[in-house]
């Protein structure tokens, strides 16, 4: 069972600048107005109702429920309204990416092993609102499943937008005549930081600890991130830097472009105090490959991983924000 730690959420985070605020609160405003009072009990919480902020999970929704409501739930109307809140939430590729994780959950719906109905891009998919969406007032949007969270939280026109989780399985497949890989470019920028490294930063780079599986995934809200190790992005070259700052920005860029851009800008002023490091292999395919960036405020972590539903190794991926998760500058209180 997923635990929770008692966090203070409700805090003024150190958001990222320039939101898309306006339009959100129209998208989302538009999607509770679809709603019977029944449906709409299900999908509001309140902002304060932090345990409920903090329910997010890679595992399916049928192992970890998720609050609010299933897309499945809902009729066409509502549940075109409530996927144009994510995306309007999101850039065009984080969305895109959105809905290529959900086709590898309906590829597991009819090819897994385990064989489970509860897959599926509209079963396994859910969507909370907390709070009354606010141009001025802060509120949060909640969609995710299946490996795919994503917690913003906006407050006038700055928003946090991590803890996100995006995985996929497997991490290629075919839908017709066409190969879909949910995680390319994420996956791709990440390995060639490390495909970069010479004899010597490599050495630097290799954690001495076999980890399996990433570290502060859902319900690790302690604010208490691991001692940071690996090799200081400040040793290596300006075209290695530039390989790390693509890397991040794989994951941020999913976001909308104001606050993605704005965050970035702030990732970038402290790239000289980010290490990148990697346990077990470096190997797209290698068995528990770990990849991870550390920085003051970012962190970024990328596994491969068994699982019961398919005979490959397949990506989960989180991206966190040390000071920021949830909306909050003291995730650790």
């Amino acid at each position: 069972m997923q635990t929770f730690t008692a966090v203070d959420l409700n805090t003024d985070g150190a958001n990222a600048a320039d939101a898309n605020t306006s339009e959100v609160v129209t998208a989302a405003t538009a999607f509770l107005a679809t709603l019977d009072a029944s449906t709409k009990a299900k999908v509001v919480y309140d902002f304060s109702d932090n345990q409920s902020r903090q329910t997010w999970s890679n595992y399916p929704a049928a192992q970890v429920p998720r609050k609010g409501v299933a897309l499945s739930s809902l009729d066409a109307g509502a549940k075109a309204a409530a996927l144009a809140v994510v995306k309007t939430m999101l850039s065009a590729e984080g969305y895109a990416q959105v809905e290529k994780i959900q086709q590898a959950d309906d590829w597991l719906n009819k090819n897994s092993a385990s064989g489970t109905d509860s897959f599926g891009s509209d079963t396994d998919y859910y969507i909370a609102v907390y709070g009354t969406p606010s141009a001025s007032n802060p509120f949060m949007l909640q969609f995710g499943g299946h490996h795919l969270a994503r917690n913003y939280t906006y407050k006038g026109t700055t928003a946090s937008i991590t803890p996100a989780f995006t995985g996929t399985e497997p991490k290629s497949f075919t839908v017709g005549s066409t190969t879909v890989q949910p995680l390319k470019e994420k996956a791709g920028t990440l390995f060639s930081v490390f495909d970069s490294l010479s004899t010597a930063q490599d050495a630097e780079a290799k954690l001495s600890s076999n980890i399996q599986d990433i570290l502060m995934g859902p319900g690790v809200d302690s604010g208490k991130f691991p001692t940071t190790e690996g090799v200081k992005v400040s040793s290596l070259s300006a075209a290695q830097k530039k390989l790390v700052s693509a890397a991040i920005a794989a994951w941020v860029d999913d976001a909308a472009p104001g606050e993605a851009a704005s965050l970035m800008k702030t990732y970038e002023s402290q790239l000289d105090q980010t290490t990148v490091a990697y346990s077990n292999s470096k190997t797209v395919d290698g068995e528990n490959t770990y990849l991870r960036i550390d920085g003051p405020r970012v962190w970024i972590e990328l596994v491969n991983t068994r699982s019961m539903s398919t005979p490959n190794v397949h990506y989960h991926g989180v991206f966190r924000d040390k000071t920021d998760d949830y909306g909050s500058t003291n995730p650790s209180s």
